[in-house]
């Protein structure tokens, strides 16, 4: 027995939405639900195509019933069997393409036990299951004809011979139903007797002036269907086949479609309340034994798609879709005790619990970072020019001390840094080509790896060992070469004469991208790894298709994958040697990173074409979003609990950084970092800011001071005020900038009890920002503003400070902006 409408065609305005849900799998939708008992099933994308998944209301459990990288969709159920139309045996295109072979199969819940129905090459589509009967529509004749499956006598039977199209078959007890040119039609199996429900609709001659009907559902005497008039209105039909009478459900002009029915119950989607533009549609309910119609839904979304058994109620709802590859959740209404239930959530709707801070705030571009413990390095343009490559340097960030330090100072380029302990290394273009460098931040010396006159690039480093691409063999046949520090030998990994690119290191497996399988006309690059304990070679995928850049931690290798038509996450397991797809939804996914059961990547899934940041865990298989904020973040990489990126949310780009459930903010938004060779010392919970325009300026903190910007000074000092706190020598105490701004630092310093360090952020924000509108900067205070305002809420979701002292600061801090704008 058909119960629900499987993605039911409601004519009109809603053709576009149903060719986008219903093709080739979008992520983030749970959609085409069907019910039996305590057992409701629907089709969902979570996998990157469509599943067949089952939630038992009676266990509250959910089950994935279908695996592997083809379609299934349209499922029905009845009892202990499932069915659907699936797609594995044919080709690619969506499911009323002719040339494409889909198959019904079936699952047995009480054996675990799936069954091919269909083995014909041609497409059988749209199946509904009664007892012990299958019926489905199928192409294998040049039109579509309506099919039979007996389960007990395991015999198919061609229903109909007609050399028209009969499309949606619904089946209760011996009779099923169709549509045919618009008509509904039904076939009485135990007396094997055609008849003809409803008149030809009007487009078919003037003689006929029936409504055009599509998608019936049958129940006892009762055939309910959405139909589409002479006037073009929308309604509800049902068709008692007991007296031969029809009745329309509902409004006339409440543009009406999908219906369904069980016992005297008619539910169907309705857009009464629609407004222009908003997409509103509803679930309606009309029973027939009261005469009385019911909202189901008030939601101003769309919900669609009902199906019905006994009390419960369930449908498809739009409420919870951010994009439109996040379309829908199934959601179930229970009739018994006027209770709404969301069935289904959609993972990359749930954000990862942590904090976020900004690491860099200089107006230059800083991209690409590596982080490893405490500390991350990235290629910064502040000095330098992007665009040309000219003078890029290496900037390290130390999350522990809240401290940034250069790193080089050379007038050329250095760019993509990598580190390790307390090494760094980097590709450097001083010598008029590229050479890989390294630094030792415990002795402060910077070493020269490599001195061949050809260009290296990329390098990553893990232990004693660095790796990178080398071109000293004549381009194209990039290399990957290894530098070992404990032994100070370098040695050639690759030697096949073509293209290696991007190496990653861990342990003794060092594994890139590949070339060598591809030509000019075949866009193929593969993963390789290269075993340095066995000094053996392993090429890890051979698909023909473009692998993107690996990343390794452990025995797990990551990598971004194209052949499924968008670029997937992919993983392989040394240990066991297997190759998994990762089962998350979404667009385009690009730099995937791993550390421990973590995978990072940024994806492409927003209407507007910004990116966002995601996480998959692999020890409990749930997804993660990390940014929300629609700007284009890129490049991420995780280490323990920590994800940096770069981030143009700013109009530049700027690092950023995400603690997973972090149980202190690590650094605050708004701080800078020292410019020329001016540097900035600090001791216990102290924190650095920027000496802007000093070529040797210094400040020195103890305890819990806040070192503040000497904006003019050569060689000021700070001066320290009765609350500890050091100002710059050109704010001074008659010169304190808005008493409201001194009202708020005391309250943060002497009231607000938090960790000393996160304190010392607040305030120092505070500071600069006096010190920025003493100088007229207004604009600048404003920022630093914003910034503390930004890390205040921040705290509050953290639940670090209660939520009237973060509401406090807030609002007295936006008063001040207030005061400052108005001025």
């Amino acid at each position: 027995m058909k119960i629900n409408k499987r993605t039911a065609i409601c004519l009109g305005i809603f053709l576009v939405l149903f060719m986008m849900t219903v093709g080739n799998a979008t992520a983030g939708s749970e959609q085409n639900s069907a019910i039996y008992e305590d057992r409701i099933v629907w089709q969902d994308d979570s996998n990157g195509n469509w599943d067949i998944q089952m939630y038992n209301v009676s266990t509250s459990t959910e089950t994935q019933i279908t695996t592997g990288e083809a379609d299934q969709q349209n499922p029905d159920i009845y009892g202990d069997r499932i069915v659907w139309q699936d797609s594995r045996n044919g080709r690619s295109g969506y499911y009323w393409d002719l040339t494409r072979n889909w198959d019904i199969y079936m699952y047995d819940l009480s054996t675990s036990t799936e069954t091919r129905i269909t083995t014909n090459e041609s497409s059988q589509s749209s199946p509904a299951i009664y007892g012990d009967k299958i019926v489905w529509q199928d192409n294998r004749n040049g039109n579509q004809d309506i099919y039979m499956y007996d389960i007990s006598t395991s015999t198919e039977t061609q229903i109909t011979h007609n050399v028209s199209d009969q499309l949606y078959p619904d089946i209760y007890e011996d009779r099923i139903v169709w549509v045919e040119g618009g008509a509904i039609y039904m076939y009485n199996i135990s007396t094997s007797t055609e008849t003809q429900v409803t008149p030809y609709f009007w487009g078919l001659g003037e003689e006929y002036t029936g409504d055009l009907n599509s998608v019936p559902f049958i129940y006892g005497d009762k055939i309910v269907s959405s139909a589409e008039t002479i006037t073009g209105n929308y309604l509800i039909n049902m068709y008692d086949l007991s007296n031969s009478t029809k009745r329309m459900i509902g409004e006339v002009d409440a543009d009406s479609c999908s219906p369904a029915i069980y016992g005297d119950i008619i539910v169907w989607e309705d857009g009464r309340n629609n407004s222009p533009g908003d997409g509103n549609r509803d679930i309606y309910m009309y029973d027939l034994s009261t005469s009385t119609e019911t909202q189901i839904t008030t939601n101003l979304s769309r919900q669609a798609d009902p199906a019905i058994y006994g009390d419960r109620i369930v449908w498809t709802d739009e409420r919870n879709a951010k994009t439109y590859n996040d379309m829908s959740d199934i959601y179930m209404y229970d009739l018994s005790t006027s209770k709404e239930t969301q069935l289904t959530t959609v993972a990359e709707d749930d954000l990862a619990q942590g904090t976020e801070t900004r690491i860099t705030t200089n107006g230059g571009e800083q991209e690409y970072p590596a982080i490893y413990k405490d500390r991350v390095v990235w290629r910064d343009w502040r000095n330098g020019n992007q665009h040309d490559f000219e003078n890029g340097d290496i900037y390290m960030y130390d999350i522990s001390t809240s401290t940034e330090t250069q790193i080089t100072f050379n007038k050329s380029c250095q760019v993509n840094p990598d580190i390790y302990e307390d090494r760094i290394v980097w590709a450097d273009d001083r010598n008029g080509n590229w050479d890989i460098y390294m630094y030792n931040l415990t002795t402060s010396r910077e070493t020269q790896i490599t001195t061949n006159n050809s260009n290296q690039g990329d390098p990553a480093i893990y232990g004693d060992r660095i790796v990178w691409v080398d071109q000293r063999n004549v381009y194209p046949n990039n290399d990957i070469y290894m530098y070992d520090l404990s032994t100070h030998k370098e040695t050639q990994i690759t030697t096949n004469g073509s293209g290696q690119q991007s190496p990653k290191i861990y342990g003794d497996k060092i594994v890139w991208q590949d070339e060598r399988n591809g030509d000019d006309y075949n866009r193929n690059s593969d993963i390789y790894m290269y075993d340095l304990s066995a000094s053996k070679e392993i090429q890890i995928t051979t698909n023909g298709s473009y692998q993107g850049i690996p990343d390794i931690y452990g025995d797990r290798i990551v990598w971004t994958d194209d052949h499924n038509g968008n670029w997937d996450i992919y993983m392989y397991d040394i240990s066991n040697s297997t190759e998994t797809r990762i089962p998350i939804r979404g667009g385009d996914k690009q730099d995937a990173n791993i550390y421990g059961d973590k995978i990072v990547w940024d994806e492409n899934s927003k209407l507007n074409g910004d990116h966002d940041i995601y996480m998959y865990d692999l020890s409990t298989s749930t997804e993660s979003r990390i940014t929300t904020n629609a700007s284009y973040p890129k490049g991420p990489v995780i280490y323990g609990d920590r994800i940096v990126w770069h981030d143009g949310r700013n109009g530049n780009a700027d690092i950023y950084m995400f603690t997973l459930a972090s149980a202190e903010v690590p650094t605050p938004d708004g701080n800078e970092t020292n410019e020329g060779n001016g540097t900035s010392n600090g001791t216990g919970n102290g924190t650095q800011v920027p000496d802007n325009n000093s070529d040797n300026g210094a400040g020195n903190g103890t305890g819990n001071e806040t070192e503040v910007p000497d904006n003019n000074s050569d060689n000021g000092t700070g001066n320290e005020t009765g609350n500890g706190t050091q100002v710059p020598d050109n704010c001074s105490a008659e010169l304190t900038p808005l008493d409201n701004m001194q009202a708020l630092k005391e309250y943060v310093e002497c009231t607000y009890e938090c960790h000393e360090n996160t304190k010392t952020e607040l305030t120092s924000l505070l500071d600069t920002s006096m010190c920025y509108c003493e100088n007229g900067e207004d604009e600048k205070a404003v920022s630093m503003l914003n910034s503390f305002i930004h890390l205040a809420e921040k705290m509050k979701e953290c639940k670090q400070v209660s939520a009237d002292e973060a509401d406090y600061m807030v609002r007295e801090a936006k008063k001040i902006i207030d005061q400052i704008e108005a001025n």
